[in-house]
């Protein structure tokens, strides 16, 4: 599925950064957005998150750099400095014209990588649970302005960010695919392996102890009825299934898996975006994060929405919203004993019909739309000559008295204090703490493994036979690599640190050879380490540059 149809290099670039996040929430609102640019504005991404392979899938070019508490990521300190360095690298070899951050918290290694050349834009989504941290919103002054997706649940706002409405510039709710991208019913079904003319329901909570029990709950419910097919996806199952000690405790033996026990269970291997396939489904189970609840009220799925414990997501209040507005229904939480009453509701061909009516009569949102046409105006203003005291009212954020235009992006000097170290001194004695831990019990680097120039399916075989000759512990092995195959090399238990490949695009920005641009990213990388011990190069890999 193409990103953009367009090939040429377009005049200016926006850069996506986002953080890790627990799912693909970030990621997912920036492609939507990206993919919908005109060609004035060519889209790069460098990300936190372990999914940037799907950022890949999609079209666009990827940067990943590994998070925070990751293995061989070195204490917070050490992290934040490598990732400030590594922010600035790509800022100066892309140049782009707007820098987009989609995330709760703004790390201070991007205010402090935020060049006066481009505009700095926060893509902050609405819906703050009523008593979060107001800590993030005081870094708001650092950015030119502030995005905010719509909220359908707008009603049960009561969180921070409701006071700062008027300095955001508000779209529409923001979702990657329009109805018409969907596929049709019958290839959908096709190409999941969904027998025809059953009654499909998808069970999409997520992994995680906290999901496990209720997702048990709803393979077994569904997996009792002969009129349904119940679709998940394999980590979704994986996550659900008990142990033997969990079955034997029930007076069962020789326990069977869930996929045994539930003749219409469709595994689904990892499929992005699922959202591509909603037409297959009559109706769904799940989490009420940001993307999911806009995705399946936008693209017509009858729902039923589990809301997860988030630090400042009001999933709970999206639930609420759902089952009132009767687009959808709702239980307070994954411990709900009305979960299997709800399923059974739902599944109620008169419930569902009339939720699927209201559905249809939905306005398609067109979020995504109006945040790219904003973004491709910000941009076309800053790098417009300006008349002699004139600025642009960009909609910044809480304490930020920001102008656009060429040459004064940026207050002054106060400002820059304020980015820097606006947050540091209220929490300085937490973070002494927090370091001196880390430092103390995270496990050092000693082995880089070098893995260049070999092709996904090989590189996990090719990373576990260069630990073995270097006879060293996976946890205490950094894999350098091109390759976004991220999966299996984190099953390794090793630390992995991405450089995108030869012939890609950030290569090409930076110029020169690619010898020269894989050494920099080598040096950025192993900055703020300790010295290791050995540097491998894992069997069929490309040599040190």
């Amino acid at each position: 599925m193409s990103a953009r149809g367009a090939a040429t290099r377009a005049p200016g670039r926006i850069l996506f950064t986002t953080s890790n996040g627990t799912g693909l929430g970030h990621l997912t609102r920036s492609m939507a957005i990206a993919r919908r640019l005109g060609s004035e504005l060519e889209p790069l991404f460098l990300t936190l998150s372990a999914a940037a392979p799907v950022v890949r899938e999609m079209g666009f070019p990827v940067e990943y750099v590994a998070s925070y508490a990751t293995p061989g990521s070195g204490n917070d300190y050490r992290w934040s400095r490598r990732l400030r360095a590594r922010l600035r690298a790509v800022i100066a070899e892309a140049e782009p014209a707007v820098i987009v951050f989609d995330g709760t918290h703004p790390y201070e290694a991007l205010l402090g990588a935020l060049p006066p050349s481009a505009v700095a834009v926060w893509c902050r989504r609405p819906l703050w649970k009523a008593g979060s941290s107001r800590v993030p919103l005081g870094r708001a002054g650092a950015f030119d302005a502030v995005l905010e997706p719509g909220e359908l649940a707008e009603s049960e706002d009561r969180g921070p960010t409701v006071a700062l409405r008027d300095r955001a510039h508000r779209v529409e709710p923001i979702v990657l695919l329009d109805r018409a991208e969907l596929l049709p019913r019958a290839e959908a079904e096709a190409e999941l392996g969904l027998e025809p003319g059953r009654t499909n329901v998808l069970v999409s909570l997520g992994q995680g102890a906290e999901v496990r029990e209720a997702t048990r709950r709803c393979l077994r419910r569904l997996a009792g009825r002969d009129d349904v097919q119940v679709a998940a996806l394999s980590s979704t199952i994986a996550a659900a299934e008990p142990s033997n000690g969990d079955l034997v405790a029930h007076g069962a033996t020789n326990p069977p898996t869930l996929g045994e026990r539930a003749a219409g269970l469709v595994d689904l291997r990892a499929t992005y975006p699922m959202s591509r396939y909603f037409n297959a489904f009559d109706a769904a189970v799940a989490a009420a994060g940001y993307n999911a609840f806009h995705e399946l009220i936008a693209l017509g799925v009858p729902a039923l929405y589990v809301p997860i414990h988030r630090e400042t997501d009001d999933q709970e209040g999206r639930a609420r919203h759902a089952e009132r507005a009767g687009v959808g229904l709702a239980i307070e939480g994954p411990a709900d004993p009305r979960l299997e009453a709800q399923l059974d509701r739902l599944l109620e061909p008169g419930e569902r019909d009339a939720i699927a009516t209201r559905l249809a009569a939905l306005p398609a949102p067109s979020g995504a739309a109006e945040a790219a046409r904003w973004l491709t105006e910000l941009a076309a203003a800053a790098t417009a000559p300006a008349p002699a005291g004139a600025s642009v009212d960009s909609g910044a954020g809480e304490g930020s008295q920001s102008t656009l235009g060429a040459g004064n992006r940026r207050a002054g000097s106060a400002r820059e204090f304020r980015r820097r170290w606006g947050q540091f001194f209220a929490s300085a004695p937490r973070t002494v703490v927090r370091l001196t831990r880390q430092q103390l019990t995270q496990p050092r680097v000693r082995t880089v493994v070098l893995a260049v120039g070999i092709a996904d399916e090989e590189i996990a075989a090719a990373v576990r036979a260069a630990i073995a000759e270097a006879g060293e512990d996976p946890e205490r092995t950094l894999v350098v690599t091109d390759s976004l195959a991220l999966a299996p090399l984190r099953e390794l238990g090793v630390g992995v640190e991405h450089v995108p490949a030869r012939g890609e695009r950030q290569p090409r920005l930076a110029g020169g050879p690619y010898e020269g641009f894989l050494r920099g990213r080598l040096e950025l990388i192993l900055a703020e380490r300790a010295k290791p011990r050995r540097v491998v190069v894992a069997p069929g890999g490309a040599p040190l540059p």
